[in-house]
């Protein structure tokens, strides 16, 4: 039996994918690759600010190691890998693309206008999710869009907040002194405390700036976020192994600080400001908190574990029943 013409032709049809593009008509392709590299290059390129500066020069100079920022840095590094990432778990995604995206990728541009008009490139870097979902959902579709939210808005790493390392800093240096401080009369170590020093056996300790934490605290911030969002499904566990970055932040940081103070306090004052202050964050911090992260995972995805654990044993016990009760 022969099917009708139309529905032999819907058959035979072959739909776009994201694993086979070269299904699309040759002209949207180079609509879209032309239309993208302009976009690329205005950002790159474009000397929108004081002194012919572009966008990407100013983000680097801005993301430095002086204002805490410099993972900024490595962000577009990521966003690449997590795109793909996206694109290589999703290659059977059927593309449709649609005109709505150019609403979000107007908006996004307007931010680039309003940011050269104000001379505020932050305003630019806060556009750029919308431009790149914009542009993704124009070209492909809005189903194709929605796996690319968090790698385009994890962007915003990228901007580095005025006043946000002063507020921070202080705070953090503060809690760490008396941390510190507190914990080590409570063992009792013989301490003094004048401001950000704390004194162990005639020997002054600076808890200095980049001793507060500030630094790992944005790294750390930047995993949690990442880990969070590849290993939790319900929003409300993404948010809460979000947000436990800052308390391992601040716990790992006082677990390198003191342990500074200890091995003061043991006499290897010199090993421990030179060789085991420098080390501390690699071999202690994030060991801390990453521990922390899959610690937070644990407890949070317990009951989830308990039931498939119970339920692979079941399994397990009733094909041991069945191959003993056929032998």
């Amino acid at each position: 039996m022969n099917l009708p013409s139309n529905q032999s032709s819907n058959a035979d049809q072959v739909y776009p994918t994201l694993g086979n593009l070269s299904v699309l008509p040759v002209s949207a392709i180079w609509m879209n690759l032309t239309s993208g590299g302009i976009l690329l290059a205005m950002y790159l390129f474009y000397p929108a600010y004081t002194g012919g500066q572009n966008l990407s020069g100013w983000t680097w100079f801005a993301c430095n190691s002086e204002n805490g920022f410099l993972h900024g840095r490595f962000v577009p590094a990521a966003i690449i890998i997590m795109f793909w990432i996206a694109w290589k778990d999703n290659r059977s995604e059927r593309i449709d693309p649609s005109k709505w995206g150019l609403v979000a990728l107007g908006l996004g541009l307007l931010f680039f206008i309003a940011s050269i008009r104000t001379v505020q490139p932050r305003l630019a870097l806060m556009g750029v999710p919308f431009v790149l979902i914009g542009y993704v959902y124009f070209c492909v579709g809005f189903r194709i869009a929605k796996l690319i939210l968090f790698p385009a808005f994890f962007f915003w790493f990228t901007i580095p907040v005025p006043g946000l390392e002063a507020i921070l800093t202080g705070n953090l240096q503060t809690l760490i002194t008396r941390s510190c401080y507190h914990v080590g009369l409570f063992f009792g170590m013989d301490l003094t405390s004048l401001g950000s020093t704390i004194t162990v056996k005639g020997s002054d300790l600076e808890i200095a700036e980049g001793c507060s934490g500030i630094r790992s605290l944005m790294a750390l911030t930047m995993i949690a976020a990442v880990y969070s969002y590849y290993t939790q499904k319900p929003l409300w566990k993404k948010a809460v192994l979000f947000a436990s970055a800052v308390p391992l932040a601040i716990i790992g940081n006082f677990g390198r600080i003191f342990t500074i103070l200890v091995l003061t306090e043991l006499g290897f004052e010199e090993f421990a400001k030179k060789t085991y202050h420098d080390w501390a964050g690699l071999l202690l911090f994030f060991p801390i908190a990453l521990c922390g992260l899959y610690l937070f995972d644990f407890l949070l995805n317990f009951k989830e574990r308990r039931a498939r654990k119970v339920k692979h044993s079941f399994k397990k016990s009733k094909v041991t029943i069945q191959k003993s009760s056929s032998s």
